[in-house]
């Protein structure tokens, strides 16, 4: 195996392991330039290992094919610095709608011993404040789907729309340039598209790696979210169009 092939499996190794890799810190480890890696990952991409976003890639995997305890290992501290710059929109008394997602478990761990209500689809949200006394939560019903942990179908979509909800707090699969928030499956689509009819304002936290993929079901487009929560700065053009659309764009 010749050296480029070497360094190359290394990167796919880290891929696989967290599921993005930067190409500055790539450079910076490995001691050779950014041009270098980028055309690793270039390679990469075109042998279907890896998707090339704004900064660096990340696999070209879907995120649903992945089970949920794994996909909870992917970017966690990323998805814990979201959950803090996302802290301050909540106030004591407030009505919550938090979807099923490890981004927005991470999120619901803040959670913990605050007086607000919450409304959820997630089995493990809703395993994880169950033995909060001070938290009111309620668990929409459904049929459960096991590598979401989360319930979904006409009797969630119900009790959405049952609710009105001050906040609603999603995680979403992509964010494509051109289609918006996207989704892989139908169901999670309309589920958080009820949310979003039914909250005063909608929230998604979504972490960089999801920039750039292309999902299969266009959920919102960016008009349609009124706050993005993000662990950097996106990149300049999907800042642009969320300025655009009016989105009010937070992060790390």
């Amino acid at each position: 195996m010749g050296i480029t092939e070497q360094r190359q499996q290394l990167v796919l190794g880290e891929l696989r392991r967290d599921g993005r890799v930067s190409v500055k810190d790539l450079a910076k480890r490995l001691g050779i330039s950014t041009e270098t890696v980028r055309r690793d990952l270039r390679d990469l991409e075109m042998q279907g290992h890896a998707r090339r976003v704004y900064g660096g890639a990340v696999t070209d995997r879907k995120e649903a094919d992945q089970p949920f305890d794994e996909r909870l290992r992917v970017s966690a501290r990323d998805k814990a610095r979201i959950a803090q710059v996302a802290l301050p929109l909540i106030e004591d008394g407030m009505t919550i709608f938090v979807d099923t997602g490890t981004t927005t478990l991470a999120f619901a761990r803040l959670l913990v011993g605050r007086r607000v209500s919450i409304h959820t689809n997630s089995v493990a949200i809703a395993a994880l404040l169950s033995s909060d006394p001070v938290a009111d939560v309620v668990v929409l019903g459904g049929f459960l789907k096991p590598d979401y942990k989360g319930l979904y179908g006409h009797r969630t979509l119900q009790g959405i729309r049952e609710h009105v909800y001050d906040l609603a707090v999603m995680g979403i699969v992509t964010v494509h340039i051109q289609h918006g928030f996207m989704d892989i499956g139908q169901e999670e689509a309309a589920l958080r598209r009820a949310a979003v009819e039914q909250a005063g304002r909608s929230v998604i936290l979504a972490d960089g790696s999801k920039f750039g993929r292309l999902g299969t079901v266009r959920t919102f487009g960016f008009s349609e979210i009124q706050t993005l929560v993000t662990n950097a700065a996106p990149p300049p053009d999907f800042a642009q169009a969320f300025q655009q659309s009016n989105v009010d764009v937070l992060h790390a």
